[in-house]
């Protein structure tokens, strides 16, 4: 195959682009990990692209493709950066053999070039389309998309277009001989030969057109080409190509008549160390050695290479048929992840289903327990029905205002409920008496936030989970003051419990709202004047300033009887 990877390989590299690209991969490590290190989502993205980039150009594919796909988690919604991502982890794919999952990731590349509006992306990733095509053995598709690509280039005066018409070129020679296009190679030939000697592809163009002139029987051009070709290639590094070159710069010279000057450059080529590193290029040499001296006639010498051809080449399609197994075997095995995965979420999701049913049953009951609890209390003071809901209802209320989350609001609000739990144990003499209280009469009602916190801490309620706990402080702290004169421990300021500070000042406000045995009940706007005037003393300020804010407009919960 005459076309290399749109992303390259190591043996397509020159020493310099070797070096380059190492001195790209050291950078991107230091990189990334200083990104890590600072949480900067936008330089790690870049810096794993970057880190992607140099390992497929190394040879590296496989930790390639977890750089590249560990870095579109982290490019955000840029369609132009994801697809050169998408693009270089197709790379990798084809790298590894994973023509399926290569496909798949250029489509994605292309679709989001074309979101991007990036024309020359677009246009090189038809190349690389191309290349895929081809890598499968559909050169005539892989022809189609290089023409459509080449054609696209000379009407929007895009680069590239030495490339792929080198692609287009090499790429139709591949064809069955009946259908290759006799008079467009023609045409392409003459068109690299006006842009070799100016292109910094110079040396690919000129490899090339000497295998293009081979084919269309023009052996003296091909022979130019290829002594071009050699020594601009073996300038640059690329090893690879120059060795492939020899086979076609010696078949020229045999069709010229010329093979002692066909059987120095294969002798030297075949002596060359590094021809026995790039098996392709090895076999083509040992072919091309076979071919010389059959027309020598010293047919033992042409059998022995062309042993040595069917050896290599039988070698070089076993490596390739155990890459696809290999990567075959990889999919079924992603496959199979995959479907566990999936088998694992969806019995996570039942999971979670089941864990959410029971926690609502949970909270169910714990709101029935409250609702009992309070009904307990409300009943022993019949007149004060209404009121253990009504403040549960503005805590909730008030908790929001203040900033609250509003499942904590919520909370805060059951919880309220039960603020005067502990009246259960207030002597009904004492609890319902309609006449002033004693000095020791009103000790006994200030114990009923101990009383509270006592019956919902006890061995068992503590099962009720942090509700119950809540509940539990707001009926200790309801009745302590912000300047530390409240009962029963004397708290102050944002020592008290945030839902003991909002139950005093709602509790308050009801309270003095609501008619009783031993007084009547006072307007809205006179209990917002009491609050307000002892707020910094008695009540939180912020609680007193939300509850007004919230009766001014409306935001209160109604009132049974308002």
């Amino acid at each position: 195959m005459w076309i290399s990877l749109p992303c390259g390989t190591p043996d397509a590299l020159s020493r310099t682009e070797r070096q380059h690209w190492e001195r790209e991969l050291s950078r991107a490590e230091h990189q990334s990990r200083q990104a890590r290190d600072t949480g900067n989502d936008p330089h790690l993205a870049a810096a794993l692209l970057t880190r992607g980039a140099a390992l497929n150009r190394l040879g590296r594919s496989r930790e390639a493709l977890d750089a590249l796909l560990e870095s579109v988690a982290y490019l955000g919604h840029d369609p132009y950066t994801q697809a050169c991502a998408w693009r270089e982890a197709a790379c990798a794919h084809l790298n590894l053999a994973n023509d399926a999952e290569a496909q798949e990731y250029l489509a994605l590349a292309l679709r989001l070039a074309r979101d991007a509006s990036h024309l020359t992306l677009q246009l090189d990733l038809l190349d690389d389309l191309a290349a895929l095509h081809a890598a499968l053995g559909d050169v005539h598709a892989a022809c189609d998309t290089l023409r459509a690509s080449l054609h696209l280039r000379r009407q929007h005066a895009q680069p590239g277009l030495t490339r792929t018409l080198v692609r287009l070129t090499l790429t139709e020679l591949d064809l069955p001989p009946p259908e290759r296009p006799t008079e467009a190679l023609t045409g392409h030939a003459r068109e690299l030969a006006a842009l070799a000697p100016h292109d910094p592809l110079g040396g690919e163009s000129w490899a090339a057109l000497a295998h293009a002139h081979l084919h269309l029987d023009d052996p003296h051009a091909a022979l130019h080409a290829a002594a071009q070709a050699g020594p601009l290639l073996r300038a640059s590094g690329q090893t690879r190509a120059a060795l492939r070159v020899m086979a076609d710069h010696a078949r020229a010279h045999l069709r010229l008549g010329q093979p002692d000057q066909a059987r120095h450059l294969l002798e030297a080529a075949l002596c060359d160390p590094a021809a026995p590193t790039h098996p392709q290029e090895h076999a083509a040499l040992h072919l091309a050695a076979s071919e010389l001296y059959e027309q020598l006639g010293e047919y033992a010498r042409a059998l022995r290479h062309h042993h040595q051809y069917h050896q290599l080449d039988r070698d070089e399609r076993r490596t390739h048929q155990r890459e696809r197994t290999r990567a075959a075997q990889a999919r079924v095995a992603l496959d199979v992840t995959r479907h566990e995965t999936r088998l694992h979420r969806q019995r996570n999701d039942e999971l979670e289903a089941l864990v959410q049913a029971r926690t609502q049953e949970l909270r169910r009951s714990q709101r029935a327990v409250i609702d009992l609890l309070a009904s307990a209390a409300e009943f022993r003071d019949a007149p004060l029905g209404p009121h253990t809901r009504w403040v549960g209802d503005a805590t909730t209320a008030v908790a929001l205002h203040l900033g609250c989350a509003p499942a904590h609001a919520e909370e805060l609000g059951l919880a309220a409920r039960l603020h005067d739990v502990g009246k259960i144990g207030i002597p009904d003499a004492i609890l319902l008496k309609a006449g002033p209280l004693t000095p020791q009469e009103r000790e006994t009602i200030a114990s009923h936030t101990r009383l509270g916190s006592q019956l919902l801490t006890q061995p068992g309620a503590a099962d009720g989970g942090p509700l119950l706990r809540l509940a539990a402080q707001i009926a200790l702290s309801h009745h302590e003051c912000w300047d530390g004169s409240g009962y029963p421990q004397a708290l102050r300021g944002t020592d008290i419990p945030l839902g003991g500070r909002i139950v005093r000042v709602v509790d308050t406000f009801d309270a003095l709202v609501s008619a009783r045995p031993y007084k009547p009940a006072w307007t809205d706007a006179e209990a917002l004047s009491h609050l307000r005037q002892h707020a910094g003393t008695l009540f939180d300020p912020a609680c007193v300033q939300a509850l007004g804010d919230l009766h001014a407009r409306g935001g209160l919960p109604a009132r049974d009887g308002a």
